[in-house]
């Protein structure tokens, strides 16, 4: 098994320490999650709710007053006292009571819930006769603001819940490899599932514990795959999760089996890193008990390619109106900065490898290749970073002033929704490669290429440059491969954060 950041001093523990006690007693307040969830939902579709009908009240008259009058029918709000538990009712559907899911994913999931929700309200209301008697203009506001409200209570709610015991859930991990390392650091990083790490299994002995990469603090190894039920047994964990993917299939199949019994749920992580997750379905056979993954790929679907264009076109067309008046502003300080065209157009590889051009703000100078290549001969450490990244990080000098600006913001790639908008790219996708470039991606370039590159993507909200080739091509691949709407919603949200604290920007 690869050996993750393991630790040599010797830091097993008795499992019945002080220590290792207070961590399982996080079960002891377990049974107020849920109503504490439901407490914080009502109070996220209560705000919703209170919000919503002040902007039908002032705000919508006052923006609209030739549409909407400032007084609303009698008891509209006590007319609407189920509205929160259709609500509630449709989430408890999408398993946001009883699953620890990723804050993402959790609100993809709240997403579903509120629209699923208004369309039975508004159909209600229909079918009833009653939208004389309650505004569906304030239905509708209410959607919009439970869409914000409840992700956002959810999250610091559960932050607050785990700092009192309430949310959080012990977790005993078997295997402390690489594989082991790498849950530690999801389950950090996605705080708000509340799992915490009692210890890990492993039968390598020289692993001694991992360190936690937040507090520093060590995470020890209390035993062997062997004490398994032993370990469970004298915890009271009741979450496993078997990250041992090296193992032999049937010593895999075995220990699952053996500590299945003793919890109340047992996650496995099998060895198949790379593969297609988003839409994966499980089919199994009953007899044979042979288990059946169906690995959809969505980008080849005409419908998904639709909803991708259209939304493209949506979204790309009222960024390009909003951003109209600064890109003036940008093409006049380029004009003034240096000699040269505003506009740099360049012939990039598209969809299914054809060519295209893809258009940016000029941020280099007209000969800017022939001082690229005098300093490259003059500065051995700038030639090994363009041979990694096929970037410069400290100083390029072909970069005029202006375009170090535009650089260091992405505000060069502005023009790029022009490219979107005639169908030659997409807001969300893989880096547009260069023609130089087709050799070094191999065969990443048959999956890169099912996809129209984007204007921004996975690789630029996951380091940008920091990240070097080839690292570029495996997200890039992953992305293609893992294609949702919502994953490129996610992206969208990511990437404001990432240009606006210039993350791996230059």
């Amino acid at each position: 098994m690869t050996e993750g950041p393991a630790v040599n001093q010797t830091v097993k523990m008795p499992i019945h320490s002080n220590q290792r006690a207070s961590k399982v007693s996080l079960t002891t307040k377990g049974f107020l999650a849920i109503p504490c969830l439901i407490l914080l939902d009502a109070a996220a579709i209560g705000s919703s709710l209170l919000i919503a009908f002040l902007t039908r009240i002032y705000a919508l008259p006052w923006l609209l007053p030739g549409v909407f009058k400032p007084e609303l029918l009698e008891n509209t709000l006590q007319n609407l006292w189920w509205l929160p538990f259709v609500l509630m009712a449709c989430m408890a559907y999408e398993d946001l009571y009883q699953k620890r899911i990723p804050f993402w994913k959790e609100v993809e999931k709240i997403l579903k819930a509120s629209t699923l929700a208004v369309i039975f309200s508004i159909s209600f209301l229909y079918l009833a006769k009653m939208t004389g008697e309650i505004s569906r203009t304030l239905v509708m506001i209410t959607w919009l603001e439970t869409i914000v409200f409840i992700p956002t209570f959810r999250y610091f709610g559960k932050l607050l819940l785990i700092k009192i015991r309430i949310w959080s859930k012990p977790v005993l991990i078997i295997g402390a490899g690489k594989t082991g390392e790498l849950i530690l650091k999801a389950f950090i990083r996605e705080s708000t599932m509340g799992y915490e790490i009692i210890g890990f299994l492993d039968d390598n002995k020289e692993i001694n514990g991992l360190i936690h990469p937040k507090s520093r603090e060590v995470i020890p190894v209390l035993g062997a795959f062997d004490e398994a039920e032993s370990i469970i047994s004298a915890s009271k964990v009741q979450e496993v999760i078997v990250a041992a993917p090296g193992l032999p299939p049937i010593q895999l199949v075995e220990l699952t089996n053996r500590i299945q019994p003793l919890v109340n749920n047992v996650m496995l992580v099998p060895d198949l890193f790379g593969i297609s997750m988003n839409g994966i379905e499980v089919e199994y056979f009953f007899d044979e008990q042979a288990l059946l993954l169906n690995v959809k790929n969505k980008l080849k679907s005409t419908l998904n390619k639709s909803i991708k264009r259209a939304f493209d076109i949506m979204i790309g067309s009222i960024m390009s109106l909003l951003c109209i008046p600064a890109m003036f502003v940008m093409a006049f300080a380029i004009k003034v900065d240096s000699k040269g065209p505003v506009f740099f157009a360049q012939e990039r590889l598209g969809q299914n490898g054809t060519s295209f051009i893809c258009y940016k703000f000029r941020t280099m100078y007209i000969d800017g290749d022939k001082a690229l290549k005098k300093y490259l001969q003059r500065n051995q450490q700038a030639k090994e970073q363009w041979q990694t990244f096929n970037k410069l990080k400290d100083y390029d000098p072909r970069v005029t002033r202006v375009g170090s600006l535009l650089r260091r913001f992405s505000l060069d790639e502005l023009p790029q929704l022009i490219n979107v908008i005639i169908g030659d790219m997409s807001l969300v996708g893989p880096r547009p490669y260069l023609h130089r470039e087709r050799k070094q991606m191999g065969n990443w370039m048959h999956d890169i290429h099912v996809a129209k590159p984007g204007i921004t993507g996975l690789w630029q909200v996951s380091g940008r440059n920091e990240i070097d080739f080839e690292g570029r091509l495996n997200l890039d691949t992953w992305y293609v491969r893992n294609w949702s709407l919502w994953l490129d919603i996610i992206l969208l949200l990511k990437t404001i954060r990432v240009v606006l604290k210039r993350e791996g920007a230059y």
